[in-house]
């Protein structure tokens, strides 16, 4: 019999092909692909008079595997290959394929009519001893990617390393959900050069195949993911629900927390109109600004807030963690260039350098949405693409990152 480590790396090369009642004409959508890839600020920055050679090698790689129709799920992880040469986090692959609907979960002849298909009883899965996997990896240290991590309310996941370096695979020890088995492979997981981690994920509703990059490991968290070593969740802003929130925490300290810079309409209202009542504020001294998982979004509305955050406050404490991201790293990177910032937190997401304000494309197939960037900011932020923006200042994950700040500049004060 196979080891168990074995058993994972064949099940890591082979997993995609598994579903061979969806297919599709990969080559054609691989060319439409590199055309629409040709055009786009990374490529031109990256690959254009540097690494054409190496950009057409491996098209001429993935081309010899796509002479006939394949899976859908194959297709999507060649095309994702492609897209990775160029260095753009926000760029990447959608696949349009459901599998199950989360709708029919209150159904008993839905669920058993799934666990008949051919697409579930062929789902990548590692046959061995999951009691015996799963006291292996709780025994694992709590700083070490290996382990038992908990999605609260669904399963419960082994991340178990394969005999390929860099190279993890997600099995459920343990399923709340009636579509899930123990035993079935979750997702596929790479540490990448950043030391963050790429990961294929099946969704735990619809079973799509999906790609999500460059996902900090840190505090037992990845994604939404956690071991149970302890119960602090600093990291995640857990206030008061909403977009421009404002406090006054003390006579000297302001507390603004914004959840995203999102270009709608109903957001670009709500942003003048709490410009408006900021302005009528009196200043103080410190201004603590939280944009813990903020993704982001328009320029037009984050960046009128740089000259009047400068106006009304002495220094700006700004407050960022892993899902800090594109939009809100840039408003970031702007604050501290003004000289009056301390960045505290923890390291940003690293999807800063391009962005994207068109539709993105479907493939000819009809089976992928390619999102493709046109928005061009290499020059200002390529040094943090992948990487994202390191705070001054690490928070520590056991105490609420709010008050931890508050506590530094009463202390600064206090010299």
């Amino acid at each position: 019999m196979k080891s168990l480590f074995t058993l994972v790396l064949l099940l890591f090369v082979h997993s995609f092909a598994f579903a061979q009642t969806n297919t599709c004409d990969c080559k054609k959508d691989l060319d439409f692909l590199v055309k629409k890839m040709k055009k786009t600020p990374g490529y031109k920055h990256q690959i254009k008079k540097k690494k054409e050679t190496e950009f057409d090698a491996l098209y001429e790689e993935l081309a010899t595997q796509m002479t006939s129709e394949i899976s859908v799920e194959e297709c999507f992880r060649l095309l994702s290959k492609q897209m990775d040469i160029v260095k753009d986090y926000h760029a990447g692959v959608t696949l349009h394929t459901t599998y199950f609907s989360k709708d029919n979960l209150e159904s008993a002849e839905k669920i058993t009519e799934f666990k008949n298909s051919d697409f579930y009883k062929s789902f990548p899965r590692i046959d061995t001893d999951i009691t015996a996997l799963r006291n292996r990896l709780q025994a694992m240290p709590d700083d070490a990617f290996e382990g038992v991590y908990y999605m609260k309310g669904a399963l419960v996941i082994g991340i178990t390393k394969t005999e390929t370096n860099n190279e993890y695979i997600g099995v459920v020890l343990e399923s709340e959900l009636p579509t899930w088995e123990a035993g079935q492979i979750h997702f596929y997981a790479t540490k990448n050069e950043y030391g963050k981690y790429d990961i294929y994920n099946y969704h735990v509703d619809t079973f799509n195949l999906r790609l999500v990059k460059n996902l900090t490991f840190e505090n037992g968290r990845i994604w939404s993911y956690k071991k149970a070593f302890n119960d602090y969740n600093h990291e995640l802003y857990a206030g008061e629900e909403g977009n421009w929130i404002f406090q006054e925490l003390n006579d000297s300290v302001h507390y603004i927390r914004i959840s995203h810079f999102s270009g709608s309409r109903s957001n670009r209202k709500a942003q003048k109109q709490f410009y408006s009542e900021l302005e009528g504020k009196n200043p103080t001294q410190n201004l603590i600004l939280d944009l813990r998982s903020n993704g982001g979004g328009s320029f037009e509305v984050s960046d009128p807030f740089l000259s009047l955050f400068k106006e009304m406050y002495g220094t700006i404490y700004i407050i960022t963690n892993g899902y800090t991201a594109s939009n809100a790293e840039q408003f970031t990177a702007k604050l501290i260039a003004q000289g009056n910032t301390i960045h505290v937190g923890q390291t940003t997401f690293g999807i800063i350098a391009y962005g994207s304000d068109k539709e993105w494309p479907t493939s000819p197939s009809g089976k992928f949405t390619f999102k493709v960037m046109d928005m061009d900011f290499h020059n200002d932020y390529f040094k943090y693409e992948g990487k994202g923006i390191e705070p001054a200042i690490k928070l520590d994950f056991s105490s609420d990152w709010v008050e931890q700040t508050v506590q530094r500049i009463v202390a600064n004060q206090a010299n």
